[in-house]
Order: structure tokens, then C-alpha cells, then sequence
């Protein structure tokens, strides 16, 4: 299992709704109060074979040491709760995970019950990411995060915020009204090239920018460039200086 950190639990349950499609309720803002948490030793771990994978379990079993698991109890089905396997407090208040399940309270056994892990690190690696809605965002929040600073990340949220609110989270990003933004994580050739295929696609000349800013964090200076391909269109490039050509 790969673990994840995210940069807070309050983060890590929002990735949870948003990849399950579960709607967000009056008693998700209250996790911290709803949530409990249990430290198992290696002896303890039997109770979590019918849960998980044979193969995560294997694995699980196989670092030999405590593990936290915390349960959280969704409001809108007071049958069923997120169960929550390898994970633990990791500095700032943020929260290293290696995956989550869905398990019913009654019935371990349910079918429905499952287990998702974080992606590994294979699927995590690419040039460059498209995100035009807020599911695309914390769809892609445990690659993001692992690149891109927390300044950055809530700039980017805010700006796919306004794009659904203004065109509809139900739209067609790359065919229909509003646009997307463009994130280049990584300063590198791959990425050098990323940002040229970008612009070519979309045939936009890199210096035709409506509006440019650039952000130091940590020492590290990223850019948000707005280009307009028409009035009810724009692609907001994310990426570090250096990137461009």
C-alpha cells in the first residue's frame, strides 16, 4: 500500500466524498468531533482481514508495527461508516494514509463493503494535469499535493470553484463553456515540452497572456498565467518558473 500524506484529515475527507459522490452534509464539518480512532498492535490485526485485499492485508501485516485506524460515521447513512486503514498524524496537522474503505456495521461481509487504496506511484506520475471542476481537483488531490504547495493548491481550488459556479460542474471541460486550468508540477524537460504541446493544442501564443502573476513559496517561484481562447473560455497554466519557453 502507498501512503499518501494529505495536509490535513479535513482534506483527506473531502478526496473521500468526492471520489465516492457522496454529498456533502451539515455533519462533515464536524470530523474531528464524529471521528474515533484506535492504535492496533501486530496481534490485533485479525479484525481487519475481512476488510481489506488479501494482498493489502499481506502487506499491511507485514510492517510489523502499530497502526492507527479511525472510523467516521457519514451522516446521511447512519448504518454504514468510512473505515479508515493505515494511517496517522504527520506533523502541521497533516494526515499520511495508505487507503480507505467503506464497511457496513451490521455485516462485514456485505458485498458492498470495499477498500481503496492511494494510488500508487506509478499512476501518479505524469507531465501535466487537466483540472476544470472541483471533482477533477480532489480527484487528482493526492498527486497534486505531493508537487504543488498549499498557496498554490488553494489558488487552484478557488479558481475551479468559480468555473463550476459560473458554468456548471456537469460540463464538458475541454468541449464546452468556462475552460480549465493547465497544472505543470514538475521543472524538468518532460515538463518544458508539456507546456509547448499545451499551448500548440490550444493555439495560444505563450506571451498572449491576459493576466500573469507569480507566487514564491519556499523559495521555489510559480507562475498562474490566464489565456483566453474566447470570452467564455480560458486556460489558467499553473507551473513553475522555468517551465516556459
Amino acid at each position: 500500500m502507498t501512503g499518501i500524506r494529505f495536509h490535513s484529515w479535513e482534506h483527506f475527507l473531502y478526496y473521500v466524498q468526492n471520489r465516492e459522490g457522496i454529498a456533502p452534509g451539515a455533519g462533515w464539518s464536524n470530523v474531528s468531533i464524529l471521528s474515533d480512532a484506535d492504535y492496533l498492535e501486530a496481534d490485533e490485526w485479525e479484525g481487519l482481514q475481512k476488510m481489506l485485499s488479501a494482498a493489502d492485508y499481506e502487506e499491511l501485516t507485514g510492517k510489523k508495527h502499530t497502526i492507527e485506524v479511525r472510523s467516521f460515521r457519514m451522516p446521511e447513512e447512519s448504518g454504514r461508516m468510512i473505515f479508515y486503514a493505515v494511517g496517522e498524524e504527520d506533523g502541521d496537522g497533516g494526515y499520511l494514509c495508505g487507503g480507505y474503505g467503506i464497511v457496513d456495521e451490521s455485516d462485514i461481509e456485505d458485498k458492498n463493503n470495499r477498500f481503496r487504496p492511494m494510488p500508487e506511484e506509478s499512476d501518479r506520475e505524469k507531465d501535466y494535469h487537466y483540472i476544470g471542476t472541483e471533482q477533477d481537483y480532489w480527484e487528482t488531490y493526492p498527486v497534486l499535493q505531493t508537487y504543488l504547495p498549499e498557496k498554490i493548491l488553494e489558488y487552484l481550488a478557488s479558481q475551479v470553484a468559480i468555473l463550476d459556479s459560473n458554468y456548471g460542474a456537469d460540463r464538458d471541460v475541454q468541449g464546452g463553456m468556462g475552460g480549465f486550468c493547465a497544472v505543470i508540477p514538475k521543472l524538468d524537460e518532460a515538463a518544458k515540452k508539456a507546456c509547448r504541446q499545451i499551448l500548440e493544442k490550444h493555439y495560444i501564443q505563450e506571451s498572449m497572456y491576459e493576466y500573469l502573476d507569480t507566487v514564491t513559496v519556499s523559495g521555489t517561484e510559480w507562475v498562474e498565467a490566464l489565456y483566453l481562447t474566447n470570452n467564455d473560455y480560458g486556460i489558467i497554466l499553473i507551473y513553475r518558473k522555468g517551465v516556459e519557453a
